[in-house]
């Protein structure tokens, strides 16, 4: 006696896959990881006649690192972005020997930590010290960096 479709074989494996690829072709995947980048917002926002690119996203002033909801305000300039907070804690340290005393650590709900160097109530101000960090950064910046960030709870 021989018995048949006991085990798995790749046809099975094939319509499993297919079946989880179905589900996730909405672009969102069922993380937790996922659905708080998807909340992350790209904006662009006219300044005086020029386009500014700016990120939104919910932050809070890492606790961890010291810092507290008062420094926090609606736009900062993000030199990096780390999962860990002792690498936000390096660059926070050596972005303020640098002479950006006024950087704070901000993180998202993944968490992801960032190096903001400085933190304003204004677009103009940010920008302005954005264009500054590109020119001269005291350390180097990644691709994409530095960009603003609109913190979507101020």
């Amino acid at each position: 006696m021989v018995m048949a479709g006991c085990g798995t074989n790749e046809e099975n494996y094939r319509k499993a896959y297919d079946r989880a690829k179905e589900k996730s072709d909405d672009g969102v995947e069922s993380t937790i990881y996922n659905r708080v980048r998807e909340r992350r917002q790209d904006e662009k926002i006219v300044l005086n006649g020029d386009t500014v690119a700016v990120v939104a996203e919910y932050v809070t002033a890492a606790k961890g690192a010291g810092f507290d909801a008062g420094q926090l305000k609606r736009y900062s300039v993000v030199a990096g972005q780390f999962k860990q907070l002792f690498h936000a804690k390096s660059m926070r340290n050596r972005m303020a020997a640098g002479g950006y005393d006024g950087a704070i650590i901000v993180e998202t709900a993944e968490p992801l930590y960032y190096v903001a160097v400085v933190s304003t109530a204004s677009l103009a101000e940010a920008k302005a010290v954005a264009d500054s960090v590109a020119a001269s950064s005291p350390v180097r910046l990644g691709e994409g960096f530095p960009l603003i960030l609109r913190a979507t709870n101020r």
